[in-house]
């Protein structure tokens, strides 16, 4: 006689009931940790930004003088004023350029590096190196390199029988020179982050459009660029505040000059603060120029929802 045993009935797991103020909870729990921090910041950052604008509105008759309440005179004069126009111009050609050749430069090197194999790779830290350096240091470099006498550039332009230009003398190239050198000091940057996208690709997608028989452009444009889309965005943010705010490279190496021809807007406010000694005036070309960041961080956030990037 054989006895069975029945197996012990199965149970359902337990269920435990999660409530709207535990979600709640676990949502709001990070910012919590994280409010100390933020009051900090926003206090340190918050006070000069609020008192500059709040100066912008004053205007002293002569320096040393008690200020006067002017309202939003200091900016109606910044507007009439034909300066600041041509540094508007002038503004908008240094951030285009610099996005343009910034984006492709990076690009270019992100695709090297990310097939850069085996010893190779020590050029991913290579990289890095002109971010060590500061924007006024390459500047100067960039300057003694550009001398029309005696530089680097137009000596083995003469070894070939080319006579060089006078970069930093022509109203022309000395704007290219200025875009050349910014983008040097911002790529490193920029190529990190988009060699880091292109690491988060998954290589199963680019395998089958190799075995489609797409050729490496067609990868490149139709697949790889696309996917790198979040990176683009972030770039080209990074680039357009870099180049916007940007004042060491344009002041260590044309100073604006020549005729104006590379006199951005952060070399505007710097003339009319330290060289007029029109201060308040100068905050509210500061303000002016904190607005255009806003608004490109409201591009970014708009461009970001469309990609459905998380900010």
């Amino acid at each position: 006689m054989t006895v069975t045993r029945e197996p012990p009935e199965q149970t359902e797991p337990e269920k435990r009931e999660i409530t709207g103020a535990q979600i709640g909870q676990k949502a709001i729990t990070p910012y919590l940790f994280s409010f100390p921090a933020i009051l900090a910041v926003s206090a340190i950052l918050a006070f000069p930004v609020l008192y500059g604008i709040w100066q912008s509105l004053y205007r002293a008759p002569e320096l040393g003088l008690d200020e006067e309440f002017v309202g939003t005179q200091n900016y109606i004069d910044m507007f009439q004023d034909p300066g600041f126009w041509n540094a508007m111009s002038r503004t908008g050609l240094f951030v285009g350029g610099s996005l343009v050749v910034g984006t492709v430069l990076g690009l270019f090197f992100a695709f090297a590096l990310f097939r850069a194999m085996g010893r190779l790779r020590f050029m991913r830290a290579v990289t890095l190196a002109p971010y060590l350096i500061s924007n006024v240091a390459a500047a100067v470099m960039f300057r003694i390199l550009f001398q029309s006498d005696i530089g680097l550039i137009n000596s083995f332009l003469d070894w070939f029988g080319l006579d060089g230009p006078s970069w930093l003398s022509d109203t022309t190239w000395a704007m290219a020179v200025v875009i050349f050198t910014q983008v040097w000091t911002d790529i490193p940057l920029t190529i990190l982050l988009l060699l880091g996208g292109l690491m988060t690709i998954d290589q199963s997608y680019l395998d089958a459009a190799l075995v489609d028989g797409a050729s490496a452009w067609q990868r490149a444009r139709m697949l790889t660029i696309p996917l790198l889309a979040p990176q683009l965005v972030i770039t080209t943010v990074w680039l357009s505040y870099s180049t916007l705010t940007g004042l060491g490279v344009v002041l260590a190496l044309t100073g604006g000059g020549p005729l104006g021809a590379t006199t951005t807007l952060a070399m505007e406010m710097y003339n009319v603060a330290f060289r007029s000694l029109r201060f308040n005036e100068a905050l509210a070309l500061a303000t002016f120029i904190l607005v255009l960041n806003a608004v490109l961080t409201l591009m970014y956030v708009a461009v970001a929802r469309r990609y459905e990037i998380e900010v």
